[in-house]
């Protein structure tokens, strides 16, 4: 079982799919077992959210390719909140429209019929808000949450979208939210992996070591409507066999640009992930995702 992470794709087509073209040709090379856990914040701001959210929610449901797990982030409490109003109170609808959502509505109401639409709002409210993992870093488990860790973490989290004001902390709380005093996002009892404050790290990803999380939100949310430096966007594998964490990241030129693993603070380049990874680079070959007659592939 191979388990990759990738957080905030914020409608950008071209990250997704690369990385879903990514994936199913190392499932079509190794066959191995795949699951690929999108960590929030899928849609809203870039003008592919819709068709993104569609996809998903059909490859989940019909068990097309590999396996898929969608986390709640806030841009999809703020979709559940706006669709249970009905636009009864405007006030939220303006709130999520103000973060971009206007564009996941406008792309639905294109897309889909009435009872269609409902269908996707039942699977939104569905999501569930973590995901605590049996593999290790640093001898703690690993935790995968949009925001921040919850105090308490169950092997199976029974926290989801709809659960509403109850998960708000989890997918909307940022370090610096109260000025100066930094909000605790880590947990000590976990490694914890968020996303929700983009970045413009060149690897897409920072390691705060003082509470022992890692944020990859690589900045999707600022490329799509057109920000400078928001460009890179890591896919993080969790290798349980060595203890640490491989990220490969993508750009919006169809790119793999990066390589590197994470493992105890430190991250190493291209050449060392090369020698560790050295049976995929050789038989899968991923360089450039090529689109052609209808297909996408890497050559």
């Amino acid at each position: 079982m191979r388990n990759f992470i990738v957080s905030d794709l914020h409608g950008d087509g071209n990250i997704y799919d690369s990385i879903i073209a990514y994936l199913e040709n190392i499932k079509n090379m190794t066959n191995d077992d795949i699951t690929l856990y999108i960590n929030g914040d899928l849609i809203d701001r870039g003008s592919e959210s819709a068709r993104m959210l569609i996809d998903v929610k059909n490859r989940i449901e019909n068990n097309i390719g590999f396996k898929i797990e969608y986390l709640g982030g806030n841009h999809e409490l703020m979709m559940w909140q706006a669709a249970k109003k009905r636009k009864d109170d405007w006030p939220i609808f303006c709130n999520w429209f103000r973060n971009g959502g206007d564009v996941t509505a406008d792309g639905l109401d294109e897309l889909l019929s009435l009872k269609e639409l409902d269908d996707v709002i039942r699977f939104i409210s569905s999501l569930k808000i973590y995901h605590k993992f049996k593999e290790t870093l640093n001898g703690k488990n690993i935790v995968l949450v949009h925001a921040r860790c919850p105090k308490y973490i169950f092997d199976n989290c029974n926290l989801e979208i709809s659960d509403n004001h109850d998960i708000e902390t989890f997918v909307w709380s940022r370090k610096n939210d109260y000025g100066s005093i930094p909000k605790q996002i880590g947990n000590k009892k976990y490694f914890t992996i968020i996303g929700h404050s983009p970045l413009t790290h060149p690897y897409g990803y920072i390691y705060y070591k003082d509470q022992n999380y890692i944020n990859i939100d690589g900045g999707c949310s600022g490329y799509v409507i057109g920000m400078d430096g928001y460009d890179h966007v890591p896919l993080v594998e969790i290798d349980s066999n060595n203890d640490r964490l491989i990220i490969l990241t993508f750009n919006n030129n169809n790119e793999i640009v990066y390589g590197n693993y994470f493992s105890n603070g430190i991250s190493t380049t291209i050449e060392d992930l090369s020698e560790y990874r050295k049976y995929i680079d050789k038989n899968v070959k991923l360089k450039k995702l090529v689109k052609q007659d209808g297909k996408t592939f890497f050559k």
